[in-house]
């Protein structure tokens, strides 16, 4: 059998070279996942190797590669850093619309939630299109004995898809789980409303029981109109998010506003929504939030700055715009530069 080096591509050009490269990137692609399973778990690589060999003969596992799903290392090495996170996935998103970048993430969430649900677990779930994608992506290949929940009521948008009583019924339906319903809107129309649905014996089982989450799985909102205004729709309008903006507001989670430092607001608005609240978030053993996109960069880093997630889903241009507007705003500087971003890359 003719043995296969980089001899083999020579007279074939640019191809032969780019051939080359993508399988040296295969190649340490597989070589780092197995050295991190073996890390987590205590074990050698080439233990960790035998024992995938076993799980797919056995058909334990099923193999699934999404090569056009890159991931930046050394920005998610740096996000971890930074801010205290347990972990972190950044998406190399290159030239790909802002949709497929959606899916991307989507997918790379959908695989790290699927490594920490087991049974017996309540797992949470807010809104937004992004958690839409990541419960699109949803591939177990097992049932697992969850209870699914929301963590905010009703959202006033006209695209069910994107509701939290959707997802939590999607989210359930892959891993063949439970799952219960918050029958009350995100937002109402003053605080003594509020006060009494809270108090209903439904709601209240409920987000008792969304409080006590496992894992919660969320997006961050951000006020500028083209990402706030269908989740708000029919509760608040451009000039009520313009007004939220001028008191400090850069974001939003659980339906609750926040500033830049992370600090939730003392709004009337925030005493007004349903749900568990983002000052319930910090002390949830696992928060996955999934969110990127220029006019989010305030909002996801005041979210990391209050302590609201504790593991990130985002692309590389978000993530290296959170890390320059946190240097910017706090005078610390970067640990590696930007020039190392572009060249650690792995599929």
């Amino acid at each position: 059998m003719k043995k296969r080096t980089r001899d083999t591509f020579q007279g074939k050009g640019l191809a032969a070279d780019h051939d080359h490269d993508r399988l040296i990137l295969d190649v340490a692609h597989f070589y780092y996942e197995q050295e991190e399973i073996a890390r987590r778990i205590g074990v050698s690589r080439s233990t960790v190797s035998r024992l995938l060999d076993e799980a797919r003969e056995r058909g334990i596992v099923r193999i699934k590669i999404n090569y056009p799903w890159k991931r930046n290392l050394e920005l998610e090495q740096r996000l971890v850093t930074r801010f205290g996170l347990h972990e972190a996935r950044v998406l190399v998103g290159g030239e790909r619309l802002e949709e497929e970048n959606r899916r991307g993430m989507g997918e790379l969430a959908a695989r790290l939630i699927d490594s920490y649900v087991k049974d017996g677990q309540v797992l949470g779930v807010s809104y937004g299109r992004s958690l839409a994608s990541t419960i699109e992506a949803l591939d177990p290949s097992r049932e697992v004995a969850l209870t699914v929940v929301p963590v905010i009521g009703a959202i006033g948008s006209d695209n069910p898809s994107i509701d939290g009583a959707d997802l939590v019924r999607r989210f359930a339906s892959a891993y063949g789980a439970e799952y219960r319903y918050l029958p009350v809107p995100l937002l109402v129309e003053n605080i003594q409303t509020r006060d009494a649905l809270i108090q209903l014996p439904t709601v209240y089982e409920i987000l008792n029981l969304a409080k006590r989450a496992d894992i919660v799985l969320l997006g961050i909102g951000a006020l500028s109109p083209e990402v706030s205004s269908g989740i708000w729709k029919g509760y608040l309008d451009e000039r009520q998010l313009l007004r939220l903006k001028n008191q400090g507001a850069v974001g939003h989670m659980c339906g609750q506003f926040y500033d830049g430092q992370g600090h939730l607001l003392d709004l009337e608005v925030n005493r007004r929504s349903i749900g568990i609240g983002i000052q319930t978030l910090p002390i949830i053993e696992h928060v996955i939030a999934v969110a990127s996109g220029k006019a989010k960069t305030e909002a996801i880093l005041g979210a990391l700055r209050g302590k609201y997630l504790n593991i990130l889903v985002t692309d590389d241009t978000t993530a290296c715009s959170v890390l320059d507007l946190d240097e910017a705003s706090s005078g610390s500087p970067r640990p590696l530069d930007r020039a190392a971003d572009s060249v650690r890359l792995v599929v």
